[in-house]
């Protein structure tokens, strides 16, 4: 087991709840000059035949927002870890434009690693763009991403570097609520009322691959993730219960005493309102969040028959500008082996 932190995470990734309602630093709201610049590089883009993933940064060009984006960057790996771009330009039935604007804003922050194939709908290369809309799946059974039902899902973070998720159009009914959670702000919390449960946070869990093994069989993860990690004086964090709850019952060894309250103890704190922030983002909202630092979830919706009225998020998985040293044992992820090499640190 690695060395374990026993100092608070005195940064401002150790943010809660109130600190983002007071300080509203961390959120960008367009202005009339960024959007006619948006608007032109898509235009751009569209003008050479292009569409996302299939073109760089010299083909989308931000002259002046580049430069806003650069201090976003710094923004998500030393400060709050958590970044929301409110009213990029386009109209919530073109999903054509709306993925050349993520795409294009996410250049500036890292490179786009592919997601799984069931959230390609759009049919968007190597899957490097998910396109996230309910499927009808259910969420109770097993190799079932939650990406693919309309299930409140309890916080996590996913296996990158970054995630951005842009609302092309939200839930009709008002669901579909974003939550984040700062997971060092938990951190603290833990060491300052409940040092007990950190052996078991850093010793960590075995995970459910969901069938996205390398190797033919392989079902869960070789080696247990820690869910705390402190590696040459930063701390990070690795998180789902879902995926170590599965991985639990495909190895027929269900938790211990320990293991069982500290997962539940960090359920607990993620989801209390003193630490958690609830996020309703709307047609050409565009939030990123650092995985390391920040957990997030969301509420359940339920969805109109027709797609034009569906909610539709499209989410990239980025392996950051900015690299993090990560120790051995904790790069790889709940996601050890995939075959789409989405394990980050590799």
């Amino acid at each position: 087991m690695q060395e374990m932190l026993t100092d608070r995470v005195d940064t401002p990734s150790a943010w809660r709840r109130k600190d983002l309602e007071n300080d509203g630093s961390w959120c960008l709201r367009i202005t009339t000059a960024q959007e006619g610049e948006l608007s032109a590089a898509a235009d751009e883009v569209l003008a050479k035949g292009l569409k996302a993933p299939d073109f760089t940064r010299d083909d989308f060009r931000l002259p002046e927002l580049g430069k806003v984006l650069a201090g976003l960057s710094e923004d998500l790996e030393k400060g709050r870890g958590v970044v929301l771009i409110r009213g990029l330009p386009f109209d919530r039935l073109d999903e054509t434009r709306a993925a050349i604007l993520l795409w294009g804003i996410c250049l500036h922050f890292g490179r786009a690693m592919p997601q799984h194939a069931a959230v390609n709908l759009g049919g968007y290369r190597d899957n490097l763009v998910a396109h996230i809309v309910n499927q009808g799946q259910d969420y109770t059974k097993l190799n079932v991403h939650g990406s693919l039902t309309s299930a409140e899902q309890m916080p996590h973070c996913d296996p990158s570097d970054l995630v951005a998720l842009l609302c092309v159009r939200p839930a009709a009914d008002g669901g579909g609520v974003s939550r984040i959670v700062s997971s060092m702000a938990i951190y603290n919390e833990i060491l300052d009322r409940y040092p007990h449960v950190l052996d078991a946070l850093y010793e960590g869990y075995y995970h459910d691959l969901r069938k996205n093994a390398a190797k033919e069989g392989e079902e869960v993860t070789p080696y247990r993730i820690p869910v705390y990690s402190h590696y040459q004086g930063l701390l990070s964090c690795n998180f789902n219960s879902k995926t170590a709850e599965a991985g639990t019952k495909k190895l027929g060894r269900p938790y211990t005493a320990a293991e069982q309250e500290a997962m539940e103890t960090m359920l607990r704190l993620a989801t209390d309102s003193e630490f958690a922030y609830d996020m309703v983002l709307d047609t050409g909202d565009l939030q990123l969040l650092n995985n390391y630092t920040v957990l997030h979830s969301r509420s359940a919706w339920h969805d109109p028959d027709a797609y034009e009225q569906k909610r539709v998020m499209l989410r990239l998985w980025l392996k950051a500008h900015q690299t993090r040293p990560l120790a051995p044992g904790f790069a790889g992820g709940y996601v050890t082996g995939s075959k789409y090499d989405v394990a980050v640190g590799y």
